[in-house]
């Protein structure tokens, strides 16, 4: 920045503090900058700034009240939400990991599928038989539901001894599947208790809730703050009486 700019810059700032001096301390130049008045502008800061004191440990008390409350619910809701995600994951098994595939059937952790027919494991009755006068071997799946899907394998691609397998393990998986869904059955009961408990917990947000608004009744009922308001008003009176016009 050149010599120039930086006197410009000077200028103007002078200029502007004049404006805010005379704007703070009205009457004329005398009483904004003569020294035979500075006690009476002194006395008129003294009193704005008890003021602004007040007004900013006011501000303040209210904004932390505020704060304390704004993470408290901040914190009631992110409870709540993670109790809702993992009673939503728990009623959520889905297919669960793939376990093996033969023909037509394939067989997953929570579900068989044939023919792109979904099959819950839970409550599925397997069944295994082979034809006397053929190769083909089959296995009958009938869902709790007491829909029933037969799977047919020919001998010539699927040997009957591991059709037999794959229909015990099939079977297998099925008594696993009952075992994890009586675990489920608990567990979502105890996810079910955990949110209902996340959601009646308010005791932290009402007592920031209660806290916040103790400030504002202290506040708005402020003797300090009325005090130095009536001292400031009589700044004002004083500093009016002397110039004839009134501060704001």
């Amino acid at each position: 920045m050149s010599v120039v700019e930086l006197v410009a810059v000077a200028l103007v700032g002078g200029v502007v503090w004049a404006v805010w001096r005379v704007v703070q301390y009205p009457g004329g130049w005398s009483f904004a900058f003569a020294p035979v008045h500075k006690t009476d502008r002194e006395n008129l800061a003294r009193a704005r700034n008890d003021v602004a004191k007040v007004r900013g440990r006011v501000r303040q008390e209210a904004s932390d009240a505020q704060n304390r409350l704004t993470r408290a619910e901040r914190a009631y809701k992110d409870r709540g939400q993670l109790a809702e995600r993992e009673l939503e994951r728990l009623r959520r098994a889905g297919r669960g990991a793939f376990a093996a595939r033969l023909g037509k059937v394939s067989l997953y952790e929570h579900v068989a599928i044939f023919e792109e027919q979904e099959i819950p494991l839970v409550g599925l009755a397997v069944q295994f038989d082979a034809a006397r006068s053929t190769s083909t071997a089959y296995i009958y799946l009938r869902s709790s539901d007491g829909l029933a899907e037969l799977a047919e394998f020919d001998g010539a691609e699927f040997p009957e001894e591991d059709v037999r397998r794959f229909s015990v393990r099939i079977e297998k998986a099925v008594s696993v599947e009952e075992k994890f869904r009586r675990r489920q059955a608990e567990s979502i009961r105890k996810a079910e208790a955990g949110l209902e408990e996340a959601r009646a917990d308010t005791a932290a947000m009402d007592a920031a809730r209660a806290a916040l608004e103790k400030v504002t009744a202290r506040h708005e009922n402020s003797a300090e703050l009325r005090k130095v308001l009536a001292e400031l008003e009589t700044a004002f009176d004083r500093w009016e009486a002397l110039t004839g016009r009134r501060p704001r």
